[in-house]
């Protein structure tokens, strides 16, 4: 059922619809729907955990024109945006399983890991030929800052010789690994497994969830999935793909 106003929405989030402990936001799954809500000022996440609440607004908004775009420009399956609510957004619920510990993984079947693998990498090439139209290495908020916790510059940068000179006098060695000549292009930059949901049977990708800290980044943030990865055989993710370079 599609509700109309903040106090309807709000009624229908209930802690048995909590799996998982908030951290930055409440994340209720409801039937049809997924409510992301965001910690009030003063409230702490699980095990005293401090939210990030000075860009968390701006990291919803990123999100929400980055949906646009994918749904523009792409095939790849996100949920759509049902109602946006004061400190909090509703999506529709895309149905399937996602993977948030090591065991389930190792337990699908090497074929299964690699349909998944190939699946999202054809995601990652589509990603490629989302236009972009500054130019720069920034997200899609009005600020273009870029919130990640491996990148402690926010940006947002002109070029990717731009970007890769704020990291001179940086000990990030797979930053500097980057080519200076590529294009910043679209990326999820967060290929963690629990942001993939999967067909019941594990065979297939049935969506692509939690676009929060996307941005246009050069090579695709391959260098930021080689730096978070942690599941056995996902550091593949980004071989042979190739990326469009400054001629």
């Amino acid at each position: 059922m599609i509700y109309s106003t903040d106090k309807e929405w709000l009624a229908r989030c209930q802690p048995e619809n909590l799996p998982v402990p908030p951290f930055d936001r409440y994340v209720y799954i409801l039937e049809d729907h997924v409510v992301k809500k965001r910690l009030e000022p003063g409230e702490v996440g699980f095990d005293g955990y401090q939210p990030d609440l000075l860009t968390i607004s701006q990291r919803d908004e990123n999100e929400l024109r980055t949906l646009e775009m994918v749904r523009q420009y792409t095939s790849i399956p996100v949920p759509k945006l049902v109602h946006e609510g004061k400190g909090f957004n509703v999506f529709e619920r895309i149905p399937g399983i996602t993977i948030f510990e090591g065991p389930v993984w190792e337990n699908i079947s090497p074929r299964q890991q690699e349909g998944i693998r190939l699946q999202v990498q054809s995601y990652i090439k589509e990603l490629v030929k989302v236009p972009n139209h500054s130019g720069g290495v920034r997200s899609l908020s009005d600020s273009g800052e870029i919130i990640h916790n491996q990148l402690p510059h926010y940006g947002p940068f002109e070029s990717t010789k731009d970007f890769l000179r704020s990291y001179e006098h940086e000990d990030a060695p797979l930053i500097h690994e980057i080519d200076p000549s590529s294009l910043p292009v679209l990326s999820h930059m967060d290929w963690d497994l629990s942001n993939i949901v999967l067909h019941p049977n594990m065979d297939a990708v049935a969506g692509v969830i939690d676009w929060e800290r996307a941005a246009f980044f050069p090579e695709g943030g391959r260098s930021i999935h080689r730096m978070c990865h942690q599941w056995r055989g996902w550091e593949t993710l980004f071989d042979n793909i190739s990326f469009p370079v400054d001629n």
